[in-house]
Formats: C-alpha cells, sequence, structure tokens
C-alpha cells in the first residue's frame, strides 16, 4: 500500500481526518438542515429579500448546509460565501437526532478500521505563513458565474489553517478577511517572522478557453523548488486535479521572500463546472490535505 494511501493523522476530539480515504469529519456544527437546489440557476443574496445585493449563484442539484430560515428565504453557507436563496426553488432536507448519530458512528468506526497510520511529524512546530490572495480592492480573477477569486483563496486558506493547526503547526496568515495588503507587505511579514515556508494561494482565470482545467505551482529560486514539487504531487494525488506541473514564476511575493515560498494557481475559476467544484466543502478540504501533505514530505526530507 502506498505512502499515501497509509498517511493518516492522529488528531484531538476536534476533528479525524483520514487522508487515505480523503475523509473528513468534523467536529458537528448543528445545521437546520441541507438545502437541494431544485432550478437551473439561483441567486444567492446578502439578505432575505430580492432588494438584497446579488453575491453568487448556485446551481441545480447542488445541496448546501442551511444557517437560517426567515420569511421564505433560506441562508446556505458555500466555501466561497454565506448568503440567501428563495426556499421556494429547494428542496429542505432536515436534519434528524438519528442522522447525526449515524454519522458519529461511521467516523468512529471509519477510523478504528483505518491501518496503522504514518507518523506525522515533519509539521510540529514548524512555522507556515498562508497567503490568501488578493482581498479588499483587489479582486482577483472573476469566476464564471462572475464571483471573486479573492473569495476562493481566502476559503482554501481556511481549511488550511486549522488543519495544520491541528497538525500541531504554527499559522501566520497575510489577511484575516477582506482585506486589501501590499504584495510589498506579504513578503515582508513573512521575512520578519522566521518562518519555514510561505504559501501564496491563488486561483486561475482564462475566459479565452473556459474548460481549460489544472493545478500548478511556482517558485523563484533553487530554495523553493523542492518545496513547489512536494506540494503539487500531494495536492495532485489528494484531488485528481490535472497536472499543471511547477514552473519558475517572477512573482513580487515571490522574488522578495527571503524563506521558501511557493504560489499555488489551485485551479481554473473561468470553467463553470471547476467553479462549482471549489466551491464544495469536501473538495477544498481534499486541496489542504493535500497542501499540508505535501508541506509534510518537504520538511520531512529536510
Amino acid at each position: 500500500m502506498s505512502k499515501w494511501r497509509k498517511f493518516s493523522l492522529h488528531l484531538n476530539k476536534a476533528a479525524i481526518i483520514i487522508l487515505g480515504s480523503l475523509y473528513f469529519a468534523f467536529a458537528p456544527t448543528v445545521e437546520i438542515g441541507e438545502a437541494v437546489i431544485k432550478t437551473d440557476t439561483l441567486n444567492v443574496r446578502l439578505g432575505p429579500g430580492i432588494d438584497f445585493k446579488r453575491v453568487g449563484k448556485v446551481y441545480s442539484g447542488e445541496v448546501y448546509p442551511i444557517q437560517k430560515q426567515e420569511n421564505g428565504w433560506i441562508q446556505i453557507k458555500t466555501t466561497a460565501l454565506t448568503g440567501w436563496v428563495a426556499s421556494r426553488y429547494t428542496e429542505v432536507k432536515r436534519n434528524s437526532l438519528d442522522q447525526v448519530s449515524s454519522k458519529k458512528k461511521s467516523s468512529t468506526f471509519d477510523s478504528a478500521q483505518s491501518n496503522k497510520p504514518h507518523t506525522v511529524n515533519g509539521l510540529q512546530q514548524k512555522t507556515i505563513v498562508l497567503d490568501a490572495g488578493h482581498g479588499g480592492r483587489d479582486s482577483g480573477a472573476i469566476s464564471a458565474s462572475g464571483a471573486n477569486e479573492k473569495m476562493f483563496t481566502r476559503a482554501t486558506v481556511q481549511n488550511l489553517e486549522q488543519l495544520l493547526t491541528t497538525l500541531g503547526a504554527k499559522v501566520i496568515l497575510t489577511r484575516k478577511d477582506d482585506r486589501f495588503v501590499s504584495l510589498a507587505g506579504r513578503a515582508s511579514l513573512a521575512n520578519i517572522s522566521d518562518a519555514d515556508a510561505f504559501i501564496s494561494i491563488h486561483y486561475n482565470s482564462f475566459p479565452q478557453a473556459p474548460t481549460i482545467t489544472g493545478t500548478g505551482t511556482y517558485y523563484y529560486t533553487g530554495q523553493d523548488k523542492s518545496l513547489a514539487r512536494s506540494v503539487q504531487k500531494g495536492m495532485i494525488k489528494a484531488t485528481g486535479a490535472d497536472d499543471r506541473g511547477i514552473s519558475e514564476g517572477d512573482f513580487q511575493v515571490l522574488r522578495q521572500n527571503t524563506i521558501p515560498a511557493i504560489l499555488v494557481e489551485s485551479g481554473f475559476i473561468s470553467n463553470a463546472k471547476q467553479e462549482q467544484l471549489f466551491s464544495s466543502s469536501m473538495y477544498q478540504k481534499q486541496l489542504a490535505s493535500g497542501i499540508a501533505m505535501g508541506l509534510n514530505d518537504y520538511f520531512l526530507a529536510q
């Protein structure tokens, strides 16, 4: 059995993550239920009513956890945003105590039945700077549905921060919310933190070729190349994405960094099907697990 399939993590009671099967069972957050989208395209709005600003779209067959219900509107949470949709265009599936109990039992069973885990110690006491690309007035690329890249990069960083912290790493964020941070400021933060690695998360866009796919990683110097190779390998194994490989990139956040630094292009949000995938919480967790696996292997090899 490959190291990837053997690779599983002993975590605290708040999370059980088995990367070998890409199964995730986080400490339960109780939602009202799930909303199944029953129309081709449905606007997501800032508040419960048509007078509120549209902040995104969801599509037929997609399923999202319900946060609140109010006057014929449902608040749903996707990976990239939280907003309101008209309930008449959805099918609501309620949670039950039996379902929650069953999920807990399944998580415990899967954990107990896994093979003896590969020891994970490469991330212990490492300091990682995570950079959610763009933010604030810099929206980044625009997705097929009109969403901003900055929303996707923040979602990925949130998942990755949670996982790395659970694995014993110290995580420093270049931005914790939707604010503008200069490229020089991001690199400077990494340099003064005396961190062990810097990872800048981005998403690609190429509207001229709306079916293009793939994940790639950029590095600037020789000290960064092995980090890029390891993280790229981890992401492809975890997500099954098309492999665009590693490349040299003259990006300011890499060029001005004095620590090992890479820039990840997680995929093409200009591809409508890929955008839907990136809005999935499961895919975001898979992507985070791949980056974590790559970081772990990189540090173990040092």
